[in-house]
């Protein structure tokens, strides 16, 4: 719908049998484009801090799930499936709050620019250098120190790779 509405260019992997089943997450796309569809949508994508409180929750996990080392069954990593998986399919993964898919499968877009935990300030609309956006998350090819919560890394804005998605979040006080 959002393609056809907005005239918005399909992602990279859009007709890629591995890539385009509609229960997963979508691929392939810009820092740019999640922006585009979260706005379109009247969604948000969520700040590193948000996406960070979502998958470490009040008790400080290590893992979305907890504090068990990750495992075929808790999240989609390591080239286990050779592409992202449905959602929802690890749903021992999710967090206690019922949130799926934090660790492994698709890396998450964040609204925020990449900065080393020492460089990071309030100014947040002024680019670093090298000018890269953070994700979050981990993917279907990561190693399972990708799956932690505190495993951020930057990467360029304009990147369409297969293991990088986003989330969409909606904020309910303003």
């Amino acid at each position: 719908i959002f393609l056809k509405a907005t005239n918005h260019p399909k992602p990279r992997f859009w007709d890629e049998q591995n890539f385009n089943n509609p229960d997963q997450p979508v691929v392939g796309v810009t820092w740019a484009d999640a922006l585009a569809y979260c706005r379109w949508a009247g969604k948000e994508l969520p700040s590193e801090i948000e996406w960070e409180y979502a998958a470490r929750g009040k008790e400080n996990r290590k893992y979305p799930w907890g504090i068990a080392e990750p495992n075929p069954v808790l999240a989609n990593y390591g080239d286990n499936l050779n592409m992202p998986s449905v959602v929802g399919m690890h749903e021992e993964g999710a967090t206690p709050e019922g949130v799926h898919d934090l660790a492994g499968n698709v890396f998450e877009w964040t609204r925020d620019w990449y900065r080393p935990y020492t460089e990071m300030r309030d100014d947040s609309t002024t680019p670093p250098d090298p000018p890269l956006r953070t994700v979050r998350g981990g993917s279907w090819h990561s190693p399972p120190s990708e799956l932690r919560v505190t495993f951020r890394k930057g990467v360029f804005p304009e990147a369409r790779d297969a293991t990088i998605g986003f989330r969409c979040i909606v904020r309910l006080i303003r």
